[in-house]
């Protein structure tokens, strides 16, 4: 058991060890325990996900990371310890291959901006559903692949195309 577990801020419930189950492992940061938990529920509707635990400060979520190998971070829109997009950057670049989406209240185009700038994989807006998160999991994916790991080549796919927002939008 963990300083933080003694002093009652988790528990070990809370957070699962890597076991190969073929879902997306998912780790939530976010400082207030209402959201995190909400948030845990919502994913464990979804046969795709595996929330495996959530952190309310920032650096015990960098530790949980390498603790508890997620696939995928939410980061809440509020975080202690680090803001949310510092906690994104230094997450992408301690754990380059864990996705990091961010949730925040509304889409702002300058927050949204320095947030890729940052790291982040992807920029939600709080109510999206489990089924878009899913898709926003798989389109950043499929950046990844094809930015910084030149898998896929515009010469080689050319039914798609990437657009400003980030979305893949596949050509008929």
């Amino acid at each position: 058991m963990n300083w933080l577990e003694e002093m009652g801020s988790v528990s070990e419930a809370d957070h699962r060890p890597a076991a190969n189950t073929g879902r997306l492992r998912v780790l939530v940061a976010e400082e207030s325990r209402l959201l995190a938990e909400a948030l845990m529920f919502s994913l464990e509707t979804d046969p795709k996900l595996e929330p495996v635990g959530y952190a309310l400060d920032g650096w015990e979520g960098l530790d949980y990371i390498g603790s508890l190998k997620p696939d995928v971070v939410l980061v809440g829109p509020h975080l202690a310890g680090l803001t949310p997009l510092r906690f994104a950057q230094f997450g992408h670049e301690l754990y380059p291959n864990v996705l990091v989406i961010t949730l925040c209240y509304q889409l702002v185009p300058e927050v949204v901006e320095s947030a890729y700038a940052l790291g982040v994989d992807d920029v939600l807006p709080l109510n999206r559903s489990v089924d878009q998160l899913l898709r926003s999991i798989s389109d950043a994916r499929l950046r990844r692949q094809t930015f910084e790991r030149g898998l896929l080549r515009a010469s080689q796919r050319p039914e798609l195309t990437l657009v400003k927002s980030g979305e893949v939008d596949a050509r008929p």
